[in-house]
Parts: C-alpha cells; structure tokens; sequence
C-alpha cells in the first residue's frame, strides 16, 4: 500500500511539472520531427544526400563565381550544428558569422510593404479556396487541434493547382525579388492554425532565410507566436519577421481560426552572389 501511495504521489508531481513545463522545452524530441522522408526540415537522410553534394558543388564554383566568396561559403557553412545552443538548432545547415537577430520586424520593410499593399487582394483569394478542401494539407497539433496549410511553393516546388486558384497573390510572391523559389527551403503558404491549437517549439532548416507571416484573419484574444523566448502577437494587415532557426512556436487559444500568408525571404545579410550560390546548391532536385 506504502509503495502504491508513494507510486501516485510520483505520478502527480511529475504531471503538474510536465503541465508547467509545457511547450518550454529548448531541445528537439523525436515527436517535434515527422517522420515524412521528403521533409527538408525532419530527413536526416536528405540532410546527408545535400551535404555531400553541396561539398562537391562548391569545388566547382570556384570558376564560377568570385573566388574568395566560394571560399567564404566553404568555411562558413556547415552541417553539423551540434555545437550550437537549443535555442538555434537547424535540422540542416547553419552559415556562420550571420546575423544573430531572432526578429526582423524593422527589416526589409519595402517587402512587408509590397505584400501589404495587396491585402485585399490576397485575403480575398484566400477567402475564395478555404473550403477547397482537396488543397489543403493538415496537421496535429497539441490541445487537439489543427493546423491546415495550402502550399503555393512546397520546399521550393512550385504547387501548380494552388497556384492556379490563387493568380495574384502567386504573381504577388514571385514578383518579390528575395523569395526563395526553386531552393529547397523556400515555401509559401496559407497557414489556418485552428482555435485551442498550439504548435510545439521548433526550429526551421537554416539560418539562410527569414520567414514572414502576414496577417489575414487574426482573432481577439490570446493568439501569438514566440521566437527565442519572445512573445509577439499577430495583427491583421501586418506582417512579422523573424528568423526561423531559433526555437518558436505557435498558439492559438481561442475560440476562432487563425490564418496567416507565409513567405519565406532569403536572409538580407547575404549578398546577391551569396544568395545565386546558395541557389545553385540548394536546388529543387526534380
């Protein structure tokens, strides 16, 4: 009987821990992975198919493009990000000496003006295909929830159908001049995180791009997105930046939908010959 009653007290204390402690993990468990082989974020086996072809790419670059800027990616690219801390962990490959700025918000605002500028436009379309359902891709996510997203660029594959059904907000994306399409770790989508959902901490692939959340349909209340720690809230008609190789998630503790355009940018530390090599050694393999 003792070590019944001293079993449940166990049990109880590591509930009431584990509800505390819920979504402040700063360290990847297997459930943040899914186990999608095509996932650019989750392969491990992709992430050793790109890192040896990207070593034997950049011998070939050398008469290419300018010497010292090959070389600069050689030394500052790497794969194993072992030595990094939890809270910037990629799952693929990080560039040293980057930019160590989680927000960009104050960033690249001729971009977030561009999409903005267009709202109406987008927000309509989107509108026009949420009960398309044959679109749409979903998600678990905690508190028995749902994420659904509607891809017009899936990891740099250009998503024909949806882009169909959204003419001008895909015109609107390619037109961007730092968008990254044709590059593995470029996506653009429609995000819907449902109400009383949350998306468990995680890091994006690389610290090669900022992502942009635009916002469509924010409901009032208790509706935001942490990056390293830091708490910001979305807005209709406005955008946040942030770079996805810090830990961040998503919730939505509402009663309402919550729906966001995603565009991921390359990052704007990287010169224009960084971003046509990293283009060439992250291309979509067709």
């Amino acid at each position: 009987m003792i070590w019944l009653l001293a079993g449940g007290v166990l049990l109880a204390w590591y509930l009431i821990v584990r509800y505390f402690l819920r979504g402040k993990s700063s360290s990847y468990t297997l459930s943040q992975l899914c186990p999608s082989p095509d996932c650019i974020r989750c392969s491990a086996s992709l992430k050793s198919v790109y890192s040896t072809d990207v070593s034997h790419k950049l011998k070939k670059m050398y008469g290419k493009y300018e010497s010292l800027a090959v070389h600069k990616i050689e030394q500052r690219l790497t794969f194993d990000v072992s030595a990094l801390q939890d809270v910037r962990r990629p799952t693929i490959c990080y560039l040293r000496n980057m930019c160590d700025d989680p927000w960009h918000n104050q960033k690249q605002k001729y971009l977030q003006n561009l999409l903005l500028d267009s709202y109406s436009v987008i927000k309509s379309e989107v509108v026009n295909v949420v009960s398309e359902k044959q679109l749409w891709s979903s998600s678990e996510t905690s508190f028995n929830g749902s994420w659904q997203k509607l891809f017009l660029y899936n990891q740099g594959k250009k998503i024909r159908k949806s882009c169909q059904e959204m003419p001008r907000t895909t015109a609107l994306i390619e037109g961007l001049d730092t968008f990254m399409s044709g590059v593995i770790f470029g996506n653009a989508f429609v995000s819907i995180l449902d109400g009383q959902s949350k998306i468990e901490a995680h890091c994006g692939p690389t610290n090669l791009r900022v992502r942009c959340h635009m916002g469509l349909q924010i409901p009032e209340g208790d509706c935001s997105i942490t990056v390293n720690g830091v708490r910001e809230h979305w807005a209709n008609q406005e955008c946040i930046m942030f770079d996805d190789s810090f830990m961040h998630s998503a919730s939505n503790r509402t009663d309402s939908q919550r729906i966001v355009l995603i565009v991921d940018l390359w990052h704007p530390n990287l010169t224009i010959t960084e971003m046509n090599i990293f283009t060439e050694l992250f291309a979509v393999k067709h």
